[in-house]
């Protein structure tokens, strides 16, 4: 797969057509699942892929202010409950979601509100969780769409026609923090690392919450350092499945492009930082 052009092309899809996924689509997503990459592969995962007969099940728990999106299919990673379990969701959820795109799927990421509550109504048992939970299928024609959900925040939320809106994303500048972090980062410093540049593009065209973004970088030392911001209408979960996403984008297209593998180590690095108030390192990635 192409990671830096599915990162740009993919984009979050609230209206489906009420068109099925083909059966041989959805063998090469199971498939494709047993590959996908991991953020920490010591966590045991399981994938569900949940039909329109069984959706109304989720009703009530998942979904932005549990409204559930209707979709063709739903793709439901569960999990063991450990330790940076959702960000490994998130990690693996996103390459699933690029494996989607690849396949010409339209895909929409929602948020799982009451985890225990969709357990018990699903039957999911031996100890997993439900962790993140993406709907999928086609999109709607242009022409064709009805009115969607347009969610400014909590107490603005609309019912308005479509009109070909792109979710705003950061700039590759406005995301990166110089080291006394009052001033935005120097783009000079990417300019020779072409491969680098093109990561944090993909990094900064990663879904997140309401498309919040809270999450900057620092490149001090040769490392390029993720933080993560609070932000009040993001919750606990959705922002440990946001760094996830945003991890996913960078690594494989930086992986891809440069030909040198390469991973997150979770945790915070060796160096003295004064993060913004509220900022807590997630992760680092040795550059």
């Amino acid at each position: 797969m192409d990671y830096y052009q599915l990162t740009i092309d993919r984009k979050s899809t609230r209206d489906f057509k009420e068109k099925d996924v083909p059966e041989k689509l959805l063998e090469q997503i199971k498939e494709y699942y047993g590959v996908c990459k991991r953020l920490v592969p010591e966590i045991k995962t399981e994938l569900k892929l949940i039909d329109p007969d069984n959706s109304p099940m989720m009703n009530g728990c998942v979904g932005y202010k549990d409204y559930l999106i209707q979709a063709p299919c739903y793709l439901l990673i569960l999990s063991e409950d450990k330790e940076h379990y959702l960000e490994n969701a998130g990690f693996m959820g996103e390459d699933m979601v690029l494996k989607l795109t690849d396949l010409g799927l339209d895909s929409c990421w929602l948020t799982v509100n009451d985890s225990a509550k969709l357990a018990d109504r699903l039957n999911i048992k031996d100890g997993l969780v439900p962790a993140a939970l993406v709907a999928f299928g086609y999109e709607k024609a242009e022409a064709d769409v009805s009115p969607r959900l347009d969610i400014i925040n909590p107490s603005n939320v609309n019912l308005k026609a479509r009109t070909g809106y792109v979710a705003p994303k950061l700039y590759v500048e406005d995301s990166i923090y110089s080291e006394d972090m009052g001033i935005s980062g120097n783009p000079e410093i990417l300019h020779a690392y072409t491969d680098l540049y093109k990561g944090l593009i993909s990094a900064c065209c990663a879904p997140s919450f309401l498309n919040r973004q809270p999450y900057r970088f620092i490149i001090k030392g040769g490392k390029l350092i993720l933080v993560s911001l609070p932000d009040a209408e993001t919750g606990e979960n959705d922002a440990a499945l946001n760094i996830g996403i945003v991890m996913l984008n960078f690594c494989r297209t930086l992986t891809e492009r440069s030909g040198v593998y390469g991973n997150w180590i979770l945790g915070t690095p060796d160096c003295d930082l004064d993060l913004p108030e509220g900022g807590k390192v997630a992760a680092y990635f040795n550059i």
